[in-house]
This record gives C-alpha cells, sequence and structure tokens, in this order.
C-alpha cells in the first residue's frame, strides 16, 4: 500500500512539473506572439509615416512648384490673363492610362461621317455657311444671349474622377443643338453618363473622342441626363476642381452600362427617352486613329477641308477662324479640344496663352474638350474664343474661361459639332 502511495505522489509531482512546463511555454509563446505583432504593428506605422512623410514632401515640393508658377504669370509682362493657385493643380506626370481601340467599331463610324457629309443635310449646312456674309459677324459673341430660352448652353458639368470632358462636353453640344434645332422646344440636358457608360467606341475614364459621341448620338441616341433625368451623371466630384487623374481608375471602375431609367424619373422608358441627331461633323481637318498602336490613321472630311477644296489658295488663319465663328453664330456652340498646361488649371480671369511662352510644349498636362459657346477680340485687336469647361462652378471663371485663338495655329485644335 505505501508503495502505491508513493507512486501516486510521484506521478501527481511529474503532473505538476509537465502543467507548469506547459504553461511556462505558453506564456513564451504569447510573449513572442505578442513581441511580433508589436513589431510588425511598428513597422507598419512607420511605413505608413514614411509614406505619409514623403507624400507630404512632395506635395510640399509641387505646391512650391505651381506657386511660382503662378506668380510668374501674375507677375509677367504682356500676360493677358490672371492666375490664382488652385490647391488641386498638377505637375506633368506620366499614369500610363491605357484604352483599347475597336476597330471594326471606330471603321463603322468613320463610315457615318462620310456617309453624314455627303448628306442633304451637310449640303445645306455648307451653303448656309458659304452664303452668309463674313462682314455681319459681330465683334463679340455670346450664344447664352442669342439663344437665351435654351439654358443648357450655361450649364457647368463637373467631370469629377474621371476623364470624361470628351462626353461631358460633346453631349452638352448636343442639347444645346437639340434646343436651338427646336426653337427651344427641347431644353432638358442630354445624358453624358449614357454616352460615357454604354458607346464601345468613344472612350472611358481615361479619355476619349468627342466626334465619336456625337456619331452616338445620331445612330444610338442619348437619354436625357441632368440630376433629375433618365441617367443622371455618377462620378465623384470630391475628390477636386479639377479631380487629379489618379483618381480616374476609382471612375473607369464604377463605370457601367445600364440600360434603365433611375427610379425618380417617370417620364418615359430608357428607350422611349432616347434622343437623336441628324448628322455629326468635324470643322477642323482631323484625322481618327483605327489600330491599337495609332499607326493607322484616317483622315475624316471636315468643313475647312470643304471650303479649302473650292478656295484658289490655302485658307489663311483668319479665314478659318471666320468659318468656325460662322458656324457658332448660325448653328451653336461647338466642342473645342486643346493641350492643357500647367498653369491653366490655376486660371481665374482674362484670355488665357501659355505662360511662359518658352518651352510650354513640356508643360502640358493632357489634351482637354470643352464646349465653345463665343468669341470675342481685346483692346489689342486680339481674337480670344469663350468657352464652358467641365471643372465645376467654382473653377475659373465662374467655371468659364477665354482663351487666345492662336493656340489654333500650334496646334489645329479639334473643333467638333451635330445637327438636330
Amino acid at each position: 500500500m505505501k508503495g502505491n502511495i508513493g507512486s501516486e505522489l510521484g506521478r501527481n509531482r511529474n503532473n505538476n512539473n509537465d502543467r507548469q512546463n506547459f504553461s511556462t511555454k505558453f506564456i513564451w509563446i504569447f510573449v513572442g506572439l505578442f513581441i511580433a505583432l508589436v513589431v510588425a504593428a511598428i513597422l507598419t506605422l512607420g511605413g505608413i509615416y514614411y509614406k505619409y512623410s514623403m507624400n507630404k514632401k512632395e506635395t510640399l515640393i509641387k505646391d512650391s512648384y505651381l506657386k511660382h508658377l503662378v506668380s510668374q504669370v501674375n507677375q509677367g509682362k504682356d500676360v493677358r490673363w490672371k492666375a490664382k493657385f488652385n490647391k488641386f493643380g498638377e505637375k506633368v506626370t506620366n499614369y500610363n492610362h491605357k484604352s483599347i481601340r475597336n476597330s471594326t467599331a471606330i471603321k463603322e463610324y468613320l463610315g457615318y461621317l462620310e456617309k453624314f457629309f455627303k448628306s442633304e443635310r451637310m449640303k445645306n449646312h455648307l451653303q448656309m455657311l458659304e452664303d452668309f456674309p463674313s462682314s455681319q459677324l459681330p465683334d463679340e459673341f455670346d450664344a447664352r444671349i442669342k439663344w437665351a430660352n435654351c439654358p443648357t448652353i450655361g450649364a457647368i458639368i463637373n467631370q469629377g474622377n474621371c476623364g470624361s470632358c470628351f462626353s461631358a462636353s460633346s453631349i452638352s453640344v448636343a442639347s444645346d443643338r437639340a434646343c436651338i434645332g427646336s426653337n427651344g422646344t427641347y431644353q432638358s440636358l442630354l445624358s453624358a453618363e449614357d454616352v460615357l457608360s454604354c458607346c464601345k467606341v468613344c472612350g472611358s475614364c481615361y479619355g476619349g473622342d468627342p466626334l465619336k459621341a456625337l456619331v452616338y448620338w445620331v445612330v444610338e441616341g442619348i437619354v436625357t441626363g441632368g440630376r433629375d433625368g433618365c441617367r443622371p451623371y455618377g462620378m465623384d466630384i470630391s475628390c477636386g476642381t479639377p479631380c487629379s487623374p489618379i483618381t480616374y481608375d476609382e471612375g473607369e471602375y464604377k463605370r457601367s452600362c445600364i440600360r434603365n431609367c433611375q427610379n425618380i424619373y417617370y417620364q418615359n422608358e430608357y428607350e422611349e427617352d432616347k434622343h437623336f441627331g441628324s448628322i455629326a461633323y468635324t470643322l477642323f481637318p482631323r484625322s481618327m486613329t483605327i489600330d491599337q498602336n495609332g499607326k493607322n490613321r484616317v483622315l475624316v472630311p471636315s468643313v475647312i477641308e470643304h471650303f479649302n477644296k473650292s478656295s484658289s489658295s490655302p485658307l489663311t488663319t483668319d479665314e478659318v477662324r471666320t468659318i468656325i465663328k460662322k458656324e457658332l453664330y448660325l448653328a451653336g456652340p461647338t466642342t473645342m479640344a486643346f493641350p492643357v498646361t500647367e498653369e491653366f488649371l490655376h486660371y481665374s480671369s482674362g484670355i488665357f496663352h501659355p505662360y511662359p511662352e518658352e518651352d510650354f510644349n513640356k508643360r502640358i498636362i493632357y489634351w482637354h474638350v470643352v464646349k465653345l459657346i463665343g468669341w470675342g477680340i481685346d483692346s489689342e485687336g486680339k481674337h480670344y474664343w469663350l468657352a464652358v469647361n467641365s471643372f465645376g462652378n467654382y473653377w475659373g471663371d465662374n467655371g468659364l474661361f477665354k482663351i487666345d485663338t492662336t493656340l489654333m495655329e500650334h496646334f489645329g485644335l479639334e473643333y467638333e459639332a451635330g445637327l438636330l
């Protein structure tokens, strides 16, 4: 019996030792894991802080550069505009945004453009431009005043976190032309969202072609937009005026073709709500890229090319500008594509022209599409265009700006339009 009791006591002592050893090991494992988590947290927070510090440093460097650029504009001689520092300004950056071209669809759209240009509607339009005396064009013109019953002409769009300027401006032109062509009967804003999300050949949040968007208006039709229409514009505008191209990935991810009207819109079903143009065309000679690498380009028939062919000598810059003025005066707003330089994002008032002029092409951030609504001549006799931007009401001169027309001589700016 005593032997059994001793054995039992020994086993109990061994069990106690095992439990103590297990507890000790568990504590050390727990301590090790805790230390590892603390180290990982420190490294993570350190990485976040380092990234934050670097981003803050880069922002300070960028802002210092842009503020100096603004100061140069405001203190420069022979500068006809004023700049105001915009915290959403950008420096030239390669964002590596890529687009995929549908060669078959683009060729189809080129076919439409050739067909439109040969149509009786276009022939009549060209004849109207030719017959109208240049002497009757005023020195200053604002489409908002001539067609005061068309409120869409002065409407300011904010494209937000999407490079949809091509859609916003071209569909704004289509809305204006629809109102003008209907003598003010149609006054709704057409949907830039409808084109951006459902036109497979027009473009994406990484940019696009306003001429293709206008062809889409003619061929497929576009529903109403605005805040209360069938398909309102849904991109986030909280990221800036304008938003940086770095935010376009988020907009592109959100882009989706929905062929239904929003719930609060009960005027029509989606298909019944579509509005159509009759023709789309370009004013200034341009080409359209067909293949993915951008080497295969096809010339698009244009208004200027038409008048060049019937002229005894190539049209001068003044003659080209006069034709564009006739288009604006007789038919309404057009789109205008031009290169945006770093200082343009800080425009406040006056007649914009790149400054400093030296190497200004190195400051081009991206090409941008706006809506042209008028023109004027300054005290020095220099011509300018009046345009509506798509950066919201608080950018520039209440969403508008004036721009020197001589940019046309350097880059051959693109002007597109359509008719009801």
